[in-house]
């Protein structure tokens, strides 16, 4: 059976929906965001001629040089009468000091915080609020990777003394998708329990906006237990001809999506990955390597970005199909966290990021498979001073536990990469074991405390329940005691 090809916008359209859950719209006007530069000049600028609304919601926003610019705008946008909601996540953006919360709301400002950990629920924390989104009046949005921190403007290096800008990937957006970013903001402001957020009427706006363009976008609303991304992304990697190009920050190589990529590049489709070449630990650059095998054995071709760091999430397919947006390719993202990112059928703006993802090869380093079957650079790579990412990539986990489940199953061979991974992890069980022996209290006493407080946490959870259940019995016993009494009279 011939796949349906991209360019078959009335099926294809049809069928991202039912996988998405959400339709596509025209009439959006586009504009492509490469980096903190561009990022912060569209968030003043859309900030600054705001009316009436304006709604952020971002992983990250921190009280520094950048942070303290967009606090200034948000304040006098608000005592200008503009009704300003901040949403920020609160494990990430965990620096953010009360005094950036408090001049906000002094001013007339909205600052909430996503998901603060709470007694009653032990592993809920574990969910955050990943989308990087701004909305202006219901008819301006900017969704991207980009976070509100100076950390993306770079630090300037010994060498030439000028701040390389981090790589990071967003869009701007004018027509009805920004109502229904809108939406999906409102559902997650609702969540952190703010007031209640009235949104536009997307269809209202599609019908007056109509006429601008012809591109096709469609917002794709990440959710925990939801995987529209995942299912997007299964179907477009098997719908690639010629090209399928992936830029993402923390890759994770879960089976199923690994399957597709290694497809497309048998079937003769172009396919390369850009990733950091650099991350939180020097030693993870390593251990993230030692998942490269099975990519590079497929044809895959992977390159790591030279630069300070490259924490853009993009794919764009045969120069038509592109998506840009928040989520890492990673079961946390899929699963796990809420996201936002869009997806984008046109020509103009997929040649855009096809431009751009040449650019960003030039800056980066191809990894390839010696002789001997051992993963390495293909060239030296340039030295310069890197800074790492903001968080903790979940690739190395994976991998190291891939590689050691391999090791055990000796269904693999290792390569160097493989065999630094898993002596690294011998090392910390080591560590581990001995610190046991020598002190067992301060191995037993934090699992102790751990394991007790989410042993009272489910009981209490478990009380809750037992009450509720036995309440709704009571309820339902006395209600039918009563239509018994009622009926009493009628049947003497």
């Amino acid at each position: 059976m011939d796949l349906l090809p991209v360019s078959d916008s009335r099926a294809l359209d049809h069928l991202l929906t039912r996988l998405v859950g959400r339709a596509s719209s025209i009439g959006n006007q586009l504009t492509l965001l490469r980096d903190s530069r561009e990022h912060e000049a569209a968030t003043l600028q859309l900030i600054a001629q705001a009316e009436h609304s304006i709604a952020l919601e971002n992983y990250l926003i921190a009280d520094d040089d950048w942070g303290k610019s967009l606090l200034a705008a948000l304040c006098q946008a608000a005592k200008r009468g503009v009704r300003v909601a901040v949403l920020c996540d609160w494990l990430g953006s965990w620096r953010l000091s009360r005094h950036w919360r408090a001049t906000l709301i002094a001013a007339g400002g909205e600052c909430l915080r996503f998901n603060i950990p709470g007694w009653g629920e032990p592993l809920a924390w574990i969910i955050r609020n990943h989308r990087k989104l701004l909305v202006v009046d219901s008819q301006h949005a900017l969704i991207t990777g980009w976070c509100h921190s100076a950390r993306w403007r770079g630090q300037a290096t010994s060498v030439g003394g000028t701040a390389v800008p981090w790589r990071d990937t967003g869009v701007q957006i004018a027509g009805p998708v920004a109502a229904e970013a809108e939406c999906a903001f409102a559902q997650t402001w609702a969540i952190a329990g703010g007031q209640r957020w009235v949104c536009a009427d997307a269809n209202f706006e599609r019908k007056a906006e109509a006429d601008r363009c012809t591109s096709r976008v469609r917002l794709i609303v990440g959710q925990p237990q939801s995987s529209p991304l995942f299912r997007l992304d299964q179907l477009m990697i098997s719908q690639a001809q010629q090209r399928l190009w992936l830029t993402d920050a923390y890759p994770v190589g879960t089976p199923a999506y690994l399957d597709g990529l290694r497809r497309a590049a048998q079937a003769g489709v172009d396919v390369r990955l850009l990733v950091p070449g650099s991350t939180d630990l020097p030693w993870l650059g390593l251990l993230a390597r030692s998942g490269y095998r099975a990519l590079l054995e497929a044809g895959v071709r992977v390159f790591e970005w030279n630069g300070p760091m490259l924490h853009a999430k993009t794919a764009v397919i045969d120069g038509h199909w592109a998506r840009v947006g928040s989520s890492n390719l990673n079961p946390a993202s899929w699963l796990g966290n809420y996201e936002l990112d869009v997806a984008i059928e046109c020509a103009d703006f997929a040649a855009q990021m096809e431009a751009q993802f040449l650019i960003d090869l030039d800056n980066a380093t191809e990894i390839v498979m010696r002789s001997d079957q051992s993963v390495r650079l293909a060239q030296p790579r340039k030295r310069q001073r890197r800074q790492m990412p903001h968080q903790l990539s979940a690739v190395s986990t994976i991998r190291v536990s891939r590689a050691m489940a391999l090791a055990v199953r000796e269904s693999r061979r290792l390569g160097p990469a493989d065999a630094t991974a898993l002596m690294l992890l011998a090392l910390i069980g080591l560590s581990i074991a001995a610190l046991a022996f020598w002190q067992p209290t301060w191995v037993a006493w934090p699992l102790a405390a751990v394991s007790a407080w989410i042993s009272i946490n489910l009981l209490r959870i478990a009380l809750r329940r037992y009450r509720f259940y036995r309440r709704a019995g009571q309820d339902t016993a006395s209600t039918g005691n009563t239509e018994k009494a009622g009926k009493a009279p009628e049947e003497t």
